[in-house]
């Protein structure tokens, strides 16, 4: 066949085309074959060599960073098309941003903050495993550590049908010489501070100066060894000093109640004291469970259930009255020594000097520090702060 009428005869003929083109054209298909094998044989050896700079290679890197992160550094000009960055694999230093468990560690403070709680998530150092044997709640986190009066401790179950502590461990702040809890950088905490005699005579319009939302006073006590009940010395004269200060009021009885015809005789003594004053409050009339002195107490030998009813008595008392009550008490004293499951509904002033309170159930009011300097009032002060407003409640 012919492409056109120029194509010579001879080359459409298979017979008459000559042995000399066979040989010519043989040789330069050889020659082009080996030119092809070459040049794969130059992008195989190329392509090898790259392969030795990918991740996975390197033996050495930083400390919690895979090592070959530090080694692989890719064109940056290649990167920035594909991303829009110019950063390399080791900047992403990722492998220290998911928490271990570990202690509490403290964020840097600045000039007119103190060092402020953070969430847990030790980084593993000595330093961080030494603070977690501190921890008060087990590694299961069914457990919460006791501390007794005599100093021995104990691990005590923790009630899954209690409401749990929900305060986050970053929301406490010390804002010299008050600590405050925020949500969202929200404040939502009141600063309070609890006076009975033993701080003698108190500024309160210094403490309203300096920020005290409110105070809780000593109405009185019951004699822990006598059982005769009397008033705080310093209670009128206290209450009328802070009311001027227009801050907000509670109150809180010592009780070393017996019975619960002696717990209902407490409320009632309360009660009347502030009737014959006329006297008004605003925040809770709360129930201390801590005796005034280190003696034998007449309260020492109760059981479990009778102290707690005692308690209720007290505080259904105080409510039918119209006004809002409360259990003060230490976590030693609370846990051991009342059934909290029966306590349900009533709130609780937990009292605990540490840098985040070691309760594992739900409280309203934190006693936090007792030997506080502040001004206006002269020896050590007593710090609490308070998760509701009760003035508005």
């Amino acid at each position: 066949m012919k492409l056109n009428e120029d194509f010579d005869d001879e080359y459409d003929d298979p017979v008459s085309f000559n042995s000399g083109r066979k040989s010519t054209v043989g040789a330069a298909a050889i020659v082009a074959l080996l030119f092809i094998m070459l040049a794969i044989a130059i992008v195989v050896i190329a392509n090898q060599s790259d392969n030795i700079k990918k991740p996975g290679t390197s033996q050495s890197g930083a400390k919690g960073t895979p090592a070959a992160a530090n080694d692989w550094n890719p064109d940056p000009d290649a990167t920035s098309v594909i991303s829009g960055r110019t950063g390399v694999a080791s900047d992403l230093d990722f492998w220290d941003a998911y928490p271990t468990k570990g202690a509490p560690t403290l964020a840097p403070a600045s000039d007119n903050q103190a060092a402020t709680p953070t969430p847990w998530g030790g980084s593993g150092t000595e330093e961080a495993e030494e603070e977690k044997e501190k921890l008060s709640v087990s590694e299961d986190g069914l457990h919460t550590r006791v501390v007794l009066p005599d100093g021995t401790e104990e691990w005590v179950e923790i009630n899954p049908y209690l409401t749990r502590n929900n305060y986050e461990a970053s929301g406490f702040v010390y804002q010299k010489p008050f600590k405050n809890y925020y949500e969202n950088n929200t404040k939502k905490s009141f600063v309070g501070v609890d006076i009975s005699k033993e701080e003698g005579y108190v500024d309160y319009r210094q403490l309203k100066q300096q920020g005290v939302d409110y105070v809780m006073l000593r109405l009185g006590q019951r004699g822990y060894s006598t059982g005769e009940l009397s008033v705080d010395e310093t209670f009128v004269d206290n209450y009328n000093r802070a009311r001027e200060a227009e801050l907000d009021i509670g109150v809180y009885f010592v009780t070393a109640a017996i019975s619960t015809e002696e717990a209902k005789e407490e409320a009632d003594f309360c009660l009347q004291v502030l009737v014959d004053n006329e006297m008004a409050l605003n925040y809770p009339l709360a129930l201390s469970t801590m005796p005034l002195g280190s003696g034998k107490a007449r309260t020492d030998e109760l059981e479990k259930m009778a102290r707690t009813n005692n308690a209720i008595t007290f505080m259904k008392a105080v409510e039918n009255a119209g006004l809002f009550s409360m259990l003060y008490g230490d976590k030693a004293t609370l846990i051991k020594k009342y059934s909290l499951g029966s306590l349900i509904g009533y709130d609780i002033w937990y009292s605990g000097p540490e840098d985040i309170p070691d309760y594992p159930y739900q409280f309203a009011m934190w006693q936090y520090d007792k030997g506080a300097s502040i001004e206006g009032i002269g020896s050590g002060a007593h710090l609490n702060m308070c998760f509701i407003d009760y003035a508005i409640r």
